[in-house]
């Protein structure tokens, strides 16, 4: 059995850093490109063969020797938490995730690891498009810890000719994971089950634990509505600014979008370490105080809005409004407000990105369109004006 050494000397750390640019390269380019598989659209007749370009993931956990990005808070963002696939399965050797043309369940033989089923998705895991000469991705999972990590980097990316027999209960998984055990399953259960929260929150659900996911949001800035315990629009809403900041989802469309799930637990587990709640709910209330009374008084009156859908040239509508208003209000829009997004609002939130960095040319990918990472930025500027005023509201009622 081969033994279980990470990147201990120069050429293996080498090969760490070339196999990262890899991973990097894919995610950029195969986000930007994709389109319907030709061989999964068609209907062809299973089973067939195609030609698949293939990584691979693992589950981090505290403490590794060593961690793809350098931290495991950017493993956890590059990798996901690693507890369950996409349709709620647990992690195991081989699961495999796969574009969203693909059903939950289809199988396929991949050499040199077996005959596996689709259970996840993937933010970079993406159909292919042959005018670029892409093929359609896979990610494998290979385990927990630095042990996965070696595996996953081991594996690198390669294109593999796989078999693919769809959805067929008849044909049962035979996978071989080189060096796996039940050892790293356990090592996971124990070391980073959630702290906070121990199950899922579900919208419509009313109990003591959405009354506390409620608090931590507002804490953290997400919720501004009255603490009821009832999983309502508002806490959903929260819920996936928080995913969107995060890296956890990018759009409502996402699968997860807004629930309270395994991720998202994790997610607030990092947030709230080391806070102090009873302190932190003190400052809130206060707050929230000040909201109600900056609406009394003409100069401090406001309609709040924060922007939680993707915007884009072409759009229209109230959102449009409030984002033109918004850009107005920076400076970096010499037009009145019309609620339509034309080129005038695109060049501003052009340069507004570059402002902040995170874009340099209009070529580049997101620009002067309102995605998740402009949101999310603009969204802070809203909610440290509101809070200058509900505080300048408290200070004139004392």
């Amino acid at each position: 059995m081969k033994k279980n050494t990470i990147i201990k000397d120069r050429s293996v750390r080498k090969s760490f850093i070339a196999i990262l640019i890899l991973e990097i390269i894919a995610l950029v380019t195969f986000t930007n490109y994709e389109t319907v598989s030709k061989a999964a659209g068609e209907g062809l007749t299973y089973p067939y063969t195609q030609v698949f370009t293939i990584s691979a993931y693992y589950s981090p956990l505290p403490g590794q020797e060593h961690y793809a990005t350098g931290t495991y808070e950017g493993d956890i963002r590059l990798n996901g938490n690693g507890t369950n696939g996409a349709d709620g399965t647990p992690v195991y050797p081989g699961m495999v995730a796969a574009p969203k043309i693909y059903d939950f369940g289809t199988k396929m033989y991949i050499p040199g690891i077996g005959i596996v089923a689709v259970h996840d998705r993937g933010g970079a895991i993406v159909s292919g498009d042959s005018e670029y000469g892409t093929y359609d991705r896979l990610d494998i999972w290979m385990g927990y810890g630095d042990v996965g990590l070696e595996r996953a980097l081991n594996w690198g990316m390669r294109d593999v000719e796989i078999t693919i027999y769809g959805v067929d209960d008849s044909i049962q998984e035979e996978i071989y994971l080189e060096g796996y055990s039940d050892a790293e399953k356990f090592v996971k259960t124990v070391v980073i089950a959630p702290d906070l929260f121990s199950d899922d929150l579900w919208y419509g659900d009313n109990n003591e634990d959405i009354k506390r996911l409620q608090e931590y949001l507002a804490i953290l800035g997400y919720y501004n509505s009255k603490i009821t315990g009832y999983y309502d629009d508002a806490t959903m809403e929260a819920v996936f600014n928080f995913q969107v900041d995060k890296g956890i989802i990018d759009e409502w469309e996402d699968l997860g979008a807004g629930h309270f799930g395994i991720n998202t637990r994790f997610a607030m587990d990092s947030a709230m370490e080391n806070v102090d709640v009873d302190a932190e709910m003190e400052k809130v209330e206060l707050l929230n105080k000040g909201l109600a009374l900056m609406q009394t008084y003409p100069d401090l009156y406001e309609e709040i809005n924060y922007f939680t859908d993707y915007i884009q040239k072409g759009d229209s509508g109230s959102d449009v409004y409030a984002l033109q208003t918004e850009l107005q209000n920076l400076g970096y829009l010499m037009i009145e407000p019309t609620g339509y997004y034309g080129e005038m609002t695109e060049h501003a939130v052009f340069k507004l990105q570059q402002r902040w960095g995170l874009v340099e040319t209009i070529d580049d990918p997101g620009a002067g369109v309102l995605g998740p990472n402009t949101r999310s930025m603009l969204n802070e500027v809203v909610g440290s004006r509101i809070d200058t005023k509900s505080y300048m509201a408290l200070n004139r009622s004392n």
